[in-house]
Formats: C-alpha cells, structure tokens, sequence
C-alpha cells in the first residue's frame, strides 16, 4: 500500500472514530441513529412484513425516486439483489409487497423524516459557512405535475388554460432550504389554485421553521409588513428585493447613506385570512431599512447601517439564487419534475421522498466539505449523485474493510466535482432539438383513440364494399 493511501485510510479511521465518538461537525449515520429519526420510524407500527420495514421500506423508495428507471419493478429487482448478495432468504419478485408497504408509510412520518434530516447538521455547520455566523435559510415556491388520474384531478386540479382531459394535475410546494448545507428544512404542498393555496399561505403553515438569529431571503413576492413584523418579534432578519407596487422614496425617514435609509411601515387593513385577535397582536407601524444597490431596490430588517454596509447585504441577497437551483436540481436530476403516484396521499409521500433523498445527499456532500476543508454549494450536486450511483453496487458486494476505503476516496471525489465558475454567462432561451411533429392533444386520450377507431372502421367497410 502506497503512503497515500496509508494516508486516506488512517484519516478515514480517526474520522469514524469521531464519529463513533459523536465529535464529528456532520454525520449522515448519527442523525439517521439519532433518537428523533428512530422515534419517527418506530411509530410506523402498521408494519408486519418482514422484508419491507418501515427503514426498508423509506430507503428502497428512496433509491426508486433516485433510478432513472423508477418502476416498482426496478426497485423490487433492486431488493433482490440485496438479498441475495447479502446472503439471505430471496425475496418474491412480485411488486404487490413492496407497493403495500409504500401505503402503509405514514405520509406525516415521511414529512418529520425531512424536517429532521434537514436541520439537524445545519446546527453543526461550520462557522465559515455562515454569514455573520448565522443560519441562512431561504424560502420559494414551485410546481410539479403529476399522473393524470381522477382522484389527482379532484385534489389538485389542472391549469385553467388546458382542456379538461388534455392537461396533468398541477401541486404547488414551498420549501424552506437552508443556504448553508442546501437541505430542505420544511415545505408545504397544496393545489396549484383555489384559496389559501397560494405561496404566502403555503409559507404561513410552515413559518415556524424559521428560528431566532436566521437569515432569510426571499424574492419580491414575500416581502409585507406582517412578514418583516414575524421576523422581528422572533429575533430573525430578512433579505428581501423590494416590491415593484410600493413607492420608495430615499429623501424620507432616517438617512444612513446614499440610498439608504430607514423608514416607518404602517399596519395595513386587515386580511381576510386574518383573524381579528392576530390581527390586534401585530404593532401599528414597525421600522424598516430600504437601500439600493446596482438599480435594484432592497428592504430588510438589520438596521445597524454601520455594522451592516448595504453592499454586504446585496451580496448575501445573491445567494437567493440558490434555492432557485436546488430546485431545479430536485426537478430535473431527479426527476420531480412528473410525478408517477395515481392518488394524492401517495404523491404527498413522493414528493417528501425526493426531499428525503435530496436531503441524504446534501449531507453526505456536507460530510465530503467538512472533511476537506471545501464549502457544500460550490460542490456539484449532479456529480455527487454520478459518483453515488456509480459506487452503491461496490458497496453492496464489498467487504466492510473495502466499503470504509471506498467511502473515503468518495468523499474525496466529491469534493473535487466543483460547480463551474462561469462569470457573465448567458443563453437564449429557445431549444435546438426539434420536436417530433405531432400535434398537441386537445382532447381526453380515449376521445381519440375512439375517433381512430371510427375512421379505421370506415376504411375497412369501404374496402370490404369494393
């Protein structure tokens, strides 16, 4: 063995023993062993099948949402395999089991599964990571689409602007993801429409992810006098652009700088999902900084001009973006983009898993970053999925020894698969490929396929009259 490799095998030892001693900054294992993961897992009592556990069950759908191929079939080949090279009884090729236990899995279980997995090593973040020291958390919303059954038609229906029949059910999700790792901390689902759907009640039902000493960031949607009165009275602040709709006028309230300036918002009317006892609860005016910086207006709570310049806060706002990527990531990389589950229990659980796996490998990259001295975003999230798929058949057919050595050396490819750093560039927003030239569907498929039907029916009676 090569000094090298002494080397990366000894530093893997002293790191699972800081692990084992629970001294290590980030450890996927202990919070999967962590007495709150295990407590949520344990109350999936429901479960009797030997085979497919509640732990069983979590992360065979987890690595189901993660294949490119994503059939009950491939995923029930895959436990297969595990049994097998494990040693132990084969289990029956029938999806029926596996789908089952999927059901059984309480979509609220699934949800806290998220919630832990995703805060729990922001609270032994690096100090480094951190603006100010402080947690950076960001919140936005998205949609995805999903089978087009009737029972996910009636819970989350199709946009407006798509015939009935000829479109797929729209759900609209908020998620709170910390910027310091890239978990998702918290996230909401409901329809794309209809009321208290929208994103700022989605946010609503989830605000209380947000603790004391926060730094979140937010488009210009976000931004209200109630939202920034939440922020302080729990001790958080806000990074937020400024909304096209209010005037601001630097000349006014208490001057800092050049375009910066301190001013008085004042309580608006009540909203109508408002009750008057909140309402009453909230201060008639409150105190907020508006600056500009670069043409673009922003508005925020840190309000010590001297201890937080302006330029320093248009930068930490930058960092918004990212949650704009992680998204895209989830959707794209992972494929969220359409959802396969036919009832909407099950694609509540769908969605959660992909949160769950995503969260999973943010976690290990964090791991992969705190060992290597690295900073978790700069890592490409694409490459790390890459390397996973392409290390997880060793690991199961290795030897426990080997597994360690070739988990360090994953650990240090994952580092060194860095996003680009591509300064000023752009695309055009149009696509090369061509379409295949069919046309739209307009209508329900079983429309068609009668209107096929019928034209097929006419050419055969006209050949057999000939």
């Amino acid at each position: 063995m090569d000094f090298s490799k002494k080397y990366r095998v000894s530093q893997f030892k002293n790191y699972k023993k800081s692990l084992v001693d629970g001294k290590v900054n980030i450890s996927l294992t202990a919070i999967l062993n962590s007495e709150h993961c295990q407590c949520i897992l344990s109350e999936c009592r429901e479960f009797r099948d030997r085979i497919y556990t509640p732990v069983k069950t979590v992360f065979t759908f987890i690595k189901q949402v993660l294949n490119p191929d994503k059939s009950l079939k491939k995923a029930v080949a895959g436990v297969i395999v595990e049994q097998i090279s494990a040693g132990k009884k084969k289990v029956s090729e029938n999806t029926g089991p596996y789908s089952k236990a999927r059901k059984r899995l309480p979509e609220n279980a699934v949800k806290e599964l998220v919630k832990e997995v995703g805060k729990s090593p922001t609270k032994k973040a690096l100090k480094e990571w951190k603006p100010y020291g402080r947690e950076l958390k960001s919140f936005d919303g998205t949609n995805v689409k999903m089978a087009d059954t009737k029972a996910n038609q009636k819970a989350f229906p199709q946009h407006k602007n798509q015939k009935k029949g000829a479109g797929f059910p729209l759900a609209r999700i908020v998620a709170v993801m910390s910027l310091t790792i890239g978990t998702v901390v918290d996230y909401a689902v409901d329809a794309y429409k209809g009321k208290g759907t929208g994103e700022s009640s989605l946010l609503r039902s989830i605000f209380d992810c947000i603790e004391k000493d926060d730094i979140v960031l937010g488009d210009r949607y976000f931004p209200n006098f109630f939202l920034m009165a939440d922020l302080n009275k729990m001790g958080a602040d806000g990074i937020f652009r400024g909304q096209s709709q209010r005037n601001y006028d630097f000349r006014t309230g208490e001057r800092i700088g050049k375009n910066d300036h301190i001013v008085f918002w004042n309580k608006p009317s009540r909203p109508e999902w408002m009750d008057q006892e909140k309402y009453d609860s909230y201060p008639e005016k409150i105190q907020v900084r508006e600056f500009k910086v670069g043409g673009n207006v922003y508005v925020t709570t840190f309000l010590n001009g001297k201890g937080y310049h302006k330029k320093e806060l248009s930068s930490i706002y930058q960092r918004r973006w990212d949650i704009e990527v992680n998204l895209r990531s989830i959707k794209s990389i992972m494929s969220m983009d359409m959802l396969l589950c036919k009832t909407p229990d099950m694609v509540k659980k769908e969605i959660g898993i992909h949160f769950l796996a995503y969260n999973f490998i943010r976690i290990i990259m964090a791991e992969a970053c705190a060992l290597y001295k690295a900073i978790p975003l700069k890592i490409s999230f694409k490459g790390t999925v890459q390397l996973l798929n392409d290390f997880m058949p060793h690991f199961l057919n290795s030897s426990a020894q080997k597994n360690k050595m070739m988990y360090a050396e994953m650990l240090m490819l994952i580092v060194k698969n860095k996003v680009g750093n591509r300064p000023g560039r752009f695309e055009p927003r149009a696509i090369k490929q061509r379409p295949k030239p069919f046309p739209t569907l307009n209508r329900p498929r079983i429309v068609e396929k009668e209107k096929i039907m019928r034209k097929m029916n006419r050419m055969i009676l006209r050949n057999a009259a000939a």
